[in-house]
């Protein structure tokens, strides 16, 4: 582990100069999860509420999410009976830092939003998939996400996300993606991160031994990484490392977070792919 820690912060330090307490609970009691981190605003347009509701299989291969109308995970459920985000504040979401502005975008749910977002626009909505795209209120960059549901077991929940460059500007960026887990419905699990996965867990001695994994499912982008932060709120894109050592982190309140770093070409496009899975 201290090799791994190691190698990732060697590579955020490269990726750097490259672009230039809440109280345990075993219940989703919303009002119980309080945090000593301040969260960012709400604009009107934030949300948690489920707008799509996915569900397949049974036993072991079952799996529940709901996707907010912004594109937010704010419930998911695998196996069966086991919760991991709908637990206190339901927040998930994506964030963008623009290296060339030094301008931060996100939507985290209840942990908040950067209120320069437009409104978000439904593309297609089927049985196992929704498509929804939304654009910066300075029509710089274009997020457009696909998240569908993906069986096996585990199943996932499969999130593919498209960055456009509207200017006129190749542009450098970082873009995130972050759970606030609490997994099993427990507010303090131990949480980790790897260059392909980040994953929040509760040890057998807890007598609630699951979690949730946020995993790379898409081509290896460098750098990139997911880390464990040791608060519940969303990181500030611009400033993302604040709440992480880069060690496990035990017994915590805390939130999951992967990150690509990207150069992107004026009026070009990359894709990055993430899942969601149960422990």
């Amino acid at each position: 582990m201290k090799n791994v820690a190691l190698l990732i912060s060697a590579l955020i330090l490269c990726s750097l100069s490259s672009a230039a307490a809440r109280q345990s609970s075993n219940g989703p009691d919303r009002a119980a999860q309080t945090s000593t981190a301040p969260s960012a605003s709400h604009s009107p347009l934030a949300t948690d509420v489920c707008s799509f509701t996915f569900t397949s299989g049974s036993g072991p291969a079952f799996l529940k999410y709901c996707v907010t109308g912004n594109g937010n995970i704010t419930q998911f459920e695998a196996p069966q009976g086991h919760e991991h985000v709908r637990v206190g504040d339901f927040s998930e979401g994506y964030g963008i830092c623009d290296f060339n502005a030094n301008v931060a975008y996100f939507d985290y749910a209840d942990s908040g939003d950067s209120g320069n977002w437009g409104t978000a626009t439904v593309l297609s909505h089927s049985a196992k998939s929704v498509k929804i795209a939304r654009t910066t209120s300075d029509g710089i960059w274009t997020l457009t996400q696909t998240i569908a549901q993906v069986a096996g077991t585990p199943p996932l929940a499969q999130i593919t996300m498209t960055i456009k460059n509207n200017s006129a500007i190749q542009r450098s960026m970082r873009l995130f993606r972050f759970v606030d887990v609490d997994a099993d419905g427990v507010f303090d699990n131990n949480l980790d991160g790897t260059f392909q996965t980040s994953f929040g867990w509760n040890s057998t001695a807890d007598g609630r031994s699951y979690g949730l994994a946020m995993v790379n499912e898409g081509k290896v982008i460098f750098p990139n990484a997911g880390y464990a932060q040791s608060t519940p709120t969303g990181p500030d894109p611009c400033n993302p490392f604040v709440n992480s050592n880069f060690k496990t982190i035990p017994k915590t309140d805390g939130s999951l977070v992967h990150f690509y770093t990207l150069d992107v070409r004026r009026g070009s496009s990359m894709t990055v792919r993430i899942a969601y899975k149960g422990m």
